[in-house]
């Protein structure tokens, strides 16, 4: 708020300098142009930005996902898809498993409802839990897919267990 109260004052505050160095004689004309020719610069990017509607402001919300791409929270046991770095709740990019992938939803865990439970001992329950219900199989890590807080209050009170694979896979594990 500063910088831009600060911006908008700028040209007052150019002025009286120019008035007070030419008065008294001093240095630092040159300064004073400077600032001058770098709020006109910010005032037109700024003008530019509303007049094409191109301003953060004037964004509209990005509603949708892209082409492919589903919460981790909508996976369903078998579904193939890029695996995100690490586990917790995250948007991924869906894949035919004949193509390659490098995670699959083996199972989906309900959780109780009501008010939001801590998210470290939801991480932690549900990671157990998915370990204990996966096949052994060598290069794979049992990673989970757990609620936000927001996608909790959506009604999205599960968890989703995957396997994420070391490379890229070419056939579902089922």
């Amino acid at each position: 708020m500063t910088g831009l109260l600060g911006g908008l004052l700028a040209p007052v505050f150019g002025v009286i300098a120019a008035v007070r160095i030419r008065k008294h004689r001093q240095r630092g004309w040159v300064l004073v142009i400077c600032g001058l020719v770098a709020f006109a610069a910010w005032a037109s990017v700024i003008t530019y930005q509303v007049a094409t509607g191109s301003a953060w402001w004037q964004q509209p919300p990005q509603e949708r996902l892209p082409e492919g791409a589903a919460h981790g929270l909508d996976l369903t046991a078998g579904d193939c898809f890029w695996s995100p770095p690490a586990s917790g709740a995250t948007d991924v990019l869906r894949a035919p498993c004949s193509t390659p992938h490098t995670a699959e939803a083996f199972e989906v865990l309900p959780l109780d409802g009501g008010a939001m439970p801590d998210i470290v001992e939801v991480y932690q329950r549900t990671l157990a839990r998915c370990e204990a219900d996966a096949r052994e199989m060598s290069g794979v890590r049992v990673q989970v897919v757990t609620p936000t807080s927001a996608s909790w209050n959506e009604g999205k009170h599960r968890a989703v267990c995957y396997y994420r694979f070391a490379t890229e896979m070419t056939a579902p594990v089922r």
